[in-house]
């Protein structure tokens, strides 16, 4: 039977339990250090887009909310970013034998 508490689409899987929300994403084929590069690039764009709407004045006609937004979504990715650079690390040290080790 389906827990009507969680809900998977596009790879993702939200799940409410107790009073918080857990939120997993699945990447298919990809390594901690490949996905990190990914994240590093999205995180680049964005800022990119942010640090030019700044220079341009628009970034600060933005709804103060909005500007939090965005900061906190290249925080996210920041946070993204160092978490696979670090396993990437400890995989490549021999701290973790595979990288894809499924979990039980």
């Amino acid at each position: 039977m389906d827990n009507p508490r969680q809900h998977t689409r596009y790879g993702l899987t939200a799940e409410y339990r107790n009073a918080d929300i857990h939120l997993n994403s699945r990447v298919l084929c990809e390594t901690p250090l490949s996905l990190a590069v990914e994240k590093s690039a999205q995180l680049c764009a964005l800022l990119f887009l942010a640090r030019d709407n700044a220079e341009s004045g628009v970034f600060g006609d933005l709804n103060p909310e909005i500007q939090c937004r965005v900061l906190t979504l290249a925080a996210g990715l920041a946070h993204e970013t160092l978490v696979l650079s670090e396993l990437a690390a400890r995989c490549e040290a021999g701290d973790i034998n595979e990288a894809r080790t499924p979990t039980a």
